[in-house]
């Protein structure tokens, strides 16, 4: 069985890949719900319920190569992006193992490895940074692209816009 989205057909075995990715990072953040309610998590977790299949959507027609950030609520895309999820709860509990080496927790994910170049709290700040990487990209003459994922706050700082006149100015 194979279902059509827009132009692209997707073959049912894929269907359920996207599937599977969306209820592994769910059913993590349902149990890591769970243990900061029971206190068991330290510092804040902000989590990405209900973003699930945009960020494995996305990120399952980006290469390893493309580059991705996120903002504060970062798990789903850096899960969806090839994230290590031992290496995610590491980090959350502030691990040396963590994909961080324990120093961000929830909200400061990086794995270069996969093409997740970050992710931080404040609101809209990883916009102006995919551009830059994207300028880089470009330098380079790569083919691969810079991707960025954020929130519908981020439209109200004015950082957004100056992002996006310079992408457009350098035909980014």
């Amino acid at each position: 069985m194979s279902v059509v989205i827009g132009e692209m057909l997707i073959k049912s075995s894929s269907l359920q890949s996207l599937y599977r990715q969306m209820l592994l990072i769910r059913r993590a953040e349902e149990r890591l719900q769970k243990l900061f309610a029971d206190g068991d998590v330290p510092g804040f977790l902000h989590l990405s319920i209900g973003q699930e299949a945009v960020s494995v959507g996305v990120c399952a027609n980006l290469s390893r190569e493309d580059l991705a950030l996120s903002g504060h609520r970062a798990h789903a895309h850096y899960l969806a992006k090839g994230g290590c999820l031992k290496s995610m709860i590491a980090e959350i509990y502030g691990k040396a193992t963590g994909c961080s080496k324990g120093l961000g927790g929830s909200m400061h994910l990086i794995d270069k490895s996969v093409g997740f170049m970050g992710s931080t709290a404040l609101v809209a700040n990883t916009i102006p940074v995919a551009v830059g990487l994207g300028l880089s990209l470009k330098l380079k003459n790569s083919n691969f692209i810079s991707c960025v994922f954020f929130g519908d706050a981020a439209i109200e700082e004015g950082v957004f816009y100056e992002s996006i006149n310079f992408a457009v100015l350098h035909k980014l």
